[in-house]
């Protein structure tokens, strides 16, 4: 089963902020994850890659542009590059990925497989340029 979409997490969190139950607070930045397969709806089902050069890349919102919404999707996108730098040994090939509140553990916020498979081998730079990172919520029809 694929997953791409709010996590669990978030799902609950922002159903219970918009009733007036709990309010959700905002993180002071996300973290940008990357995933050898499908981290599912919890994002606890697999982990990041392994190597010891990797990291979760720190977002503050000023990193991300205005929210758009076109029937039935609002989407952002990344207005700063995404860098994970350069990778000093090979990480795997790169499926998919996530938004964590967290540099590590912490909950995901939201996650989806990239458009194209990025095979992570030692030397390689690992970047989203600015625009080329999207999340995305789709509204469903009852």
């Amino acid at each position: 089963m694929a997953y791409e979409g709010f996590a669990e997490y978030s799902a609950k969190k922002m159903l219970e902020h918009a009733m007036g139950k709990t309010p959700w607070t905002m993180p002071t930045h996300v973290y940008v994850a990357l995933f050898i397969g499908d981290p599912l709806g919890a994002g606890s089902e697999l982990t990041d890659p392994s190597a010891t050069d990797y990291a979760r890349v720190e977002t503050d919102g000023t990193d991300w542009g205005t929210a758009t919404f076109s029937s039935p999707t609002a989407t952002i996108t990344n207005a700063a590059d995404i860098d994970f730098g350069t990778a000093g040994a090979a990480w795997g090939t790169v499926t998919h990925c996530a938004i964590y509140d967290a540099l590590t553990g912490g909950n995901m916020i939201a996650a989806g497989p990239l458009t194209t498979s990025m095979p992570i081998v030692i030397t390689a730079p690992v970047k989203f340029p600015a625009g080329s990172l999207s999340v995305r919520h789709s509204q469903t029809t009852v």
